[in-house]
């Protein structure tokens, strides 16, 4: 028969010297007094009941919950009921553990088989306990880890001058040339943080970066151990990225933007090191706060990159308006198979689709 039903809060034993959740059933029958421990998962806000056990008993104890002899038993719940596992704790000298089968369990609690079944994540009572207990420990005990001021002050000075998706879309929409996309998109360059940092606000961005002979329009630094250097040149939006003669080749637009990258990669590659090492000295000079090439820092700004480690160089072309999705994503597909190291190809309407902003 079961006496007691209750979450331990084992933070409140006299001696305060473990801190955890686990919930207590006692059951008292034919094998005398059986107590199962069970630990409360992702509800236990502190110690294992494993690294816990000798103080978890003796204040059960102590505090008349459980009254000797009795046998005590280290439960873990698992998906499935049958990868549950038991260990009877036995007690002096010294600690052991030693390992129950299901069944072995059920025998000792008299066939109370409902009891195993009985998940404690899923048992309301059992979880509003658990909860009561940790919010009053720590009110924000379920919320998002606190960011730093720095964090918190940068992404609240980006959402002040945030451009909108719809400023961008009605641009396009006009359609508009190259020019005025680029005025408009200088104005906010966290636009290609979001729409190419990974992990997310972990980003430098720049305009008008110097590259081997010329000017890339857009830069992204963002990565992590190997820094990712993402270029971008982006044309109008008053063509079809993909032409309607019978042809059906990309937009000369686009292929000259594509044809300009890669004689700019091509000189990159051929001096991959000094290339790598004016990143990260452009890099640490835009985290120092240095407004070189328009920087802009993303809310982490510091980026966890290693400058010995090589540098992973991608390219995007962005502009002209699409027709036929499918068409375009396979003539995409095999433009990019096509050059070493590719070039993608994005008509503004997919590169909108990046976009999370409103």
């Amino acid at each position: 028969m079961k006496v007691l039903d209750i979450v331990y809060d084992f933070a409140c034993g006299n001696t305060h010297v473990s801190r955890g959740l686990c919930r207590v059933r006692s059951f008292v029958g034919s094998s005398g007094t059986v107590v199962l421990l069970t630990d409360l998962g992702e509800l236990n806000d502190g110690q294992s009941v494993s690294n816990a056990i000798e103080s978890i008993v003796h204040s059960l104890v102590r505090q008349g919950y459980v009254i000797p002899p009795a046998t005590f038993i280290e439960h873990y719940e698992r998906q499935d009921v049958d990868g549950d596992a038991f260990d009877e704790v036995i007690f002096g000298p010294g600690t052991r553990w030693k390992t129950l089968s299901g069944e072995a369990v059920l025998k000792l609690i008299d066939g109370a088989i409902d009891e195993l079944h009985d998940r404690s994540s899923g048992n309301t009572q059992i979880s509003a306990q658990a909860n009561h207990i940790r919010y009053r420990r720590n009110p924000f005990v379920d919320s998002r880890d606190q960011e730093s001021n720095d964090v918190v002050k940068r992404r609240l000075d980006i959402e002040a001058g945030m451009i909108s998706k719809a400023s961008v879309s009605a641009l396009v929409d006009t359609p508009s040339g190259e020019r005025e996309l680029q005025r408009l998109l200088k104005s906010d360059l966290s636009i290609f943080g979001e729409a190419y940092a990974k992990p997310d606000d972990e980003y430098i961005c720049f305009s008008e970066y110097p590259l081997a002979d010329g000017a890339i329009d857009f830069v992204v630094f963002t990565g992590r151990s190997r820094m990712d250097v993402i270029l971008i040149e982006i044309k109008g939006a008053e063509f079809n990225l993909v032409n309607s003669n019978q042809y059906g080749a990309f937009n000369h637009k686009v292929t000259e933007a594509a044809t300009q990258i890669q004689r700019r990669l091509g000189i990159i590659f051929r001096e991959l090191s000094t290339f790598r090492t004016d990143a990260h000295t452009r890099r640490l000079r835009a985290e120092r706060g240095e407004k070189l090439h328009n920087a802009f820092l993303g809310p982490y700004w510091k980026l966890e990159v290693d400058p010995k480690k090589d540098v992973n160089i991608r390219s995007v072309v962005i502009g002209g308006r699409t027709v036929s999705d499918l068409d375009e994503s396979y003539k995409r597909q095999d433009y990019e198979a096509r050059f070493t190291p590719p070039v993608r190809i994005e008509s503004w309407d997919t590169w909108l689709r990046r976009l999370v902003r409103s």
